[in-house]
């Protein structure tokens, strides 16, 4: 079988999909893997007042009638903040603009750089592996999101108390990565590549797995791991890259929900294993946001999640769940 290949931009990252194929319209798929992660944009997008999320966020206090991609993706980040205890919280669009997030990262990029370069920037303000974490109903014990949140699947109508905002982009890319490799995978072996959070299929022809490597956050030229992995998905969180100034204080996109605030996190990096990528993307932001103690609390808890943990001073630790999927192995402390 020969592998086709089709890379491409969506969602603010850069975006590729795989399939071992001899189809000849596996290369048609793979371009409707663009279209979707377009449409999944246009749905999701807290940049764009157009999309079903940014008219949701609008409409807080009142019922609003959610498309599908807005309501299956609400399920599921409901779900996940439960089986997170509250460390994941989609409810945290507010203060993601209360940190400077309230633009696209390329934009507040492009103004930071002409910030660096004398023209001063705009600050806004105030404005198995893993088991699965479906949930069978939604009597949160994390009680900001049950306040905030009111769903009645029988109008499919989503309902924000007033002033809160949805941000699904901690679980958007891994849920929408995991729908792309659904339309793939009757052309044979396929893996999808959402900015980093990778839906894998089948293994490659003669192969145990398709070979990933895990970038080193300190040297990102360069991998600290490779894994074989088939029929998981695999994502790294981390505040290594989403990166922002104001009034000199440094900013990053992963909220803690506890403060409202950036994660003061001693992680610089998780990288998680899981059943799917929607599930490895939710974990990952979970490591990342409750630092070096609490994560590893969790993951005693949850032992079959295997997750490598990069800290910030350049120490690395990892479960011993992770090992049967590691196959260039490097020095890991204790």
């Amino acid at each position: 079988m020969k592998l086709q290949h089709h890379a491409f931009r969506a969602m603010n990252c850069q975006m590729a999909a795989w399939v071992y194929s001899d189809d000849p319209e596996a290369q048609d798929a793979l371009k409707r893997v663009e279209a979707w992660m377009e449409e999944v944009e246009q749905a999701l997008s807290r940049f764009r007042p157009e999309s079903d999320l940014s008219r949701l966020n609008a409409a807080a206090g009142r019922p609003y009638r959610a498309g599908d991609i807005l309501w299956q993706v609400t399920l599921r980040a409901l779900e996940a903040a439960e089986f997170s205890g509250g460390a994941f919280d989609p409810a945290i669009g507010q203060a993601l603009i209360n940190a400077g997030y309230d633009r696209s990262f390329e934009q507040i990029a492009s103004e930071r750089f002409a910030e660096n370069h004398g023209a001063p920037a705009p600050v806004q303000e105030g404005r198995e592996p893993p088991t699965s974490f479906h949930a069978s109903g939604f009597s949160l014990s994390h009680l900001s999101l049950s306040a905030q949140i009111r769903l009645d699947p029988a109008s499919r109508t989503i309902t924000l108390a007033p002033g809160a905002r949805l941000d699904l982009g901690g679980i958007a890319k891994g849920w929408a990565a995991d729908r792309a490799l659904d339309m793939l995978r009757p052309f044979g072996p396929a893996m999808i590549d959402a900015g980093g959070d990778l839906a894998i299929g089948d293994a490659p022809p003669a192969a145990t797995g398709w070979p990933i490597g895990v970038t080193d956050p300190l040297a990102p030229e360069s991998d600290l791991l490779l894994l074989r992995l088939a029929h998981v998905g695999v994502a790294t969180s981390g505040t290594d890259h989403r990166r922002w100034w104001i009034r000199g204080r440094q900013q990053h996109h992963l909220i803690a929900p506890h403060t409202g605030a950036p994660a003061q996190t001693d992680i610089l990096s998780a990288t998680a294993i899981a059943a799917n990528a929607t599930q490895a993307d939710v974990i990952a932001l979970i490591l990342v946001v409750l630092g070096l103690e609490a994560a590893q609390h969790w993951l005693q808890q949850h032992p079959h999640i295997p997750a490598l943990l990069v800290l910030n001073d350049g120490r690395s630790y990892q479960t011993q769940s992770l090992v049967p999927y590691v196959e260039t192995p490097f020095p890991i402390y204790a």
